[in-house]
């Protein structure tokens, strides 16, 4: 099923018949970021109410919103179950496939009104239109998530924390529009409206509307995640100069009811500036609290591309038990979700310390102005996988009293079941806890070191195409110095690829790369500091001795059996001479 994307330049059409008021706005085209909304005329926002005093030179009140919509218009879990008291068929589809989250049965509606909206003239309707079905005709065909790159462009994540979150994410949205088929399939309406018309619905259709959802989605007090239309056009920035504020409780028939777009206080745009709204949060007075609050990672995986000015320097990477640890299923089971990670945070970038400095980070006792940057990490699960029964773990089965069997954890022979995701204060207090603490350090070096040869071996294969790139066209280096210039372009360069990547996705992906290669290089030598330190560590040093103790007496002990076994064998060979 091809999405029928229509001309932005249509919109206004669709804007009047359902009543969507733009004020000193308009939307349209902006080069290198697809649709956003730009100011007609000049506008400004006191901290003031006086009237008088926000009027522009165009007649203007800035204090009234730039952008509203009404209620009825907003797509959220409780507009799609009005649907479905008004369609009984997608009733049905609602409950054989739906209410399994908010953001499925959006994406059921959803995919209902692609396929009415490109409806061919001798098919029948497949459901009750609603503004939704000539709205989704504006929304993007290709939106740059990775859930949407090629596989070529998704070998660019390699060693990244996107690598195996993406991958994962596709796996499921498969495994989604599987269901999809098979319920809608056993509903006899569905089964001929989806799958026995000319184009049927794809899975390339079902990534593309959790895509929209996924980019588009705002969180009002009132609904919940929703999609907004024509407020979901307007770009996210780490300076933005508007906010989105939630009048859906506003009293029935109250002309302000619905969604609305507003300036910020004491923001001032002029004619073509581009209106903007903050990655987090709806207020006006959050511009600070709407900075620097999300990974590298979390913006492209959310958004499609990164903003420097506007990143936590941090990452999420998976961690997986030891493949040869026999108690691994179990430490598994009982140390339940999240799924084990090892989280890291950079709170120092290009030599300027970060001013959060709590008492509770993984960074005792190093001294940090002797390393490159500040990092605080967890992974709580690390300290679980590096004990053994010989530490003094055990696990065993306890019935309960309905008769079913329930998995235990104990610890020094305490049970400690309830406390596997605090596993490292149970280990801190054990003398040897040193010990504990290297192996852990140990094994989280050997995790980051795998993801770093795995990045720069992506990076080094896109530097050497680089090169070639240059050797075959001069001014191709100048373009990519441009992009280097502005980290935000997302320019639609579909006729500029290089081997099948799109220069855009190439460019975003590089930028994850270089964010997470600083971070990981930077808690690589952090620990390898620390690892350094435990390994003078009194009670480290009398344990590693006494182990080399140990395996010099086996030696031993094995040494004169093995003298006698090539005696005889040597009596053998004599015999078999003679």
């Amino acid at each position: 099923m091809a999405h029928a994307q229509v001309s932005i330049d249509l919109l206004p059409r669709w804007r009047h018949l359902f009543n969507v008021a733009l004020t000193n706005t308009r939307i349209a085209a902006i080069p290198g970021k697809g649709s956003g909304l730009v100011a007609i005329g000049s506008s400004s926002q006191s901290s003031g109410s006086n009237s008088a005093d926000n009027q522009t030179s165009h007649g203007h009140d800035s204090s009234s919103p730039l952008i509203s919509v009404p209620a009825d218009l907003v797509l959220h879990a409780e507009a799609v179950e009005v649907y479905a008291k008004q369609d009984r068929n997608f009733r049905l589809l609602l409950d054989a496939a739906g209410h399994k989250s908010v953001r499925g049965d959006i994406l059921l509606f959803l995919m209902v009104q692609m396929v009415v909206s490109s409806r061919q003239p001798d098919e029948d309707r497949a459901a009750m239109p609603t503004p939704w079905t000539d709205y989704v005709r504006f929304l993007p065909d290709v939106v740059l998530l990775p859930t949407m790159w090629t596989d070529e462009e998704r070998r660019l994540l390699q060693g990244t924390s996107l690598e195996i979150a993406v991958r994962a994410k596709l796996l499921a949205l498969e495994h989604e529009y599987d269901q999809f088929c098979e319920q809608s399939s056993d509903i006899p309406f569905w089964n001929d409206a989806f799958w026995y018309r000319k184009f049927p619905p794809q899975l390339r259709d079902w990534i593309l509307a959790d895509a929209w959802y996924r980019s588009r989605c705002l969180e009002l007090p009132q609904f919940g995640p929703s999609m907004v239309p024509c407020i979901d056009m307007v770009n996210h920035s780490s300076t933005p100069n508007a906010y989105y504020e939630d009048r859906t409780a506003a009293p029935a028939g109250g002309g302000d009811a619905g969604v609305v777009l507003l300036l910020r206080p004491g923001q001032q745009v002029a004619a073509s500036d581009e209106i903007t709204i903050s990655y987090t949060g709806s207020k006006g007075d959050d511009t600070l609290a709407s900075r620097s609050s999300k990974p590298a990672s979390e913006m492209l995986f959310s958004y499609g591309f990164i903003d420097p000015d506007s990143i936590r320097h941090s990452l999420i990477l998976p961690v997986q038990p030891f493949p040869d640890d026999p108690l691994a299923k179990a430490k598994l089971h009982v140390f339940g979700e999240p799924a084990p990670r090892l989280e890291i945070e950079r709170l120092q970038v290009d030599g300027v310390a970060d001013s959060d400095d709590d008492d509770d980070d993984n960074t005792a006792g190093l001294e940090t102005d002797k390393s490159p940057a500040h990092i605080r990490w967890t992974c709580p699960f690390a300290y679980l996988m590096c004990v053994n029964e010989e530490d003094g773990i055990d696990f065993r089965l306890r019935q309960e009293t309905d008769g079913s069997p329930q998995l235990r954890m104990f610890w020094q022979g305490n049970d400690v079941t309830d406390s596997a995701a605090n596993f490292e204060a149970l280990a801190s207090t054990h003398e040897l806890a040193p010990l504990f603490r290297l192996r852990v350090v140990t094994v989280l070096q050997e995790i980051i070191e795998s993801h770093l040869e795995r990045m720069q071996a992506v990076g080094g294969d896109q530097y050497d195409d680089d090169e070639d790139d240059e050797d075959d066209e001069s001014d191709e280096g100048d373009g990519q110095e441009a992009n280097r210039k502005d980290d935000t372009d997302m320019a639609d360069d579909s006729n500029s690829q290089h081997d099948c990547i799109r220069s855009s996705v190439a460019k975003q992906a590089a930028i994850l790369r270089d964010i997470e290669s600083r971070v990981l290089s930077s808690a690589l030598e952090t620990l390898e500091a620390e690892r350094s330190g435990l390994l003078s560590n009194a009670t480290v040093v009398a344990y590693l001795g006494s182990m080399e103790i140990s395996q010099n007496n086996l030696v031993d002990e094995q040494a004169p059996n093995q003298g006698q076994a090539d005696e005889a064998m040597h009596e053998s060979e004599d015999d078999d001479f003679s």
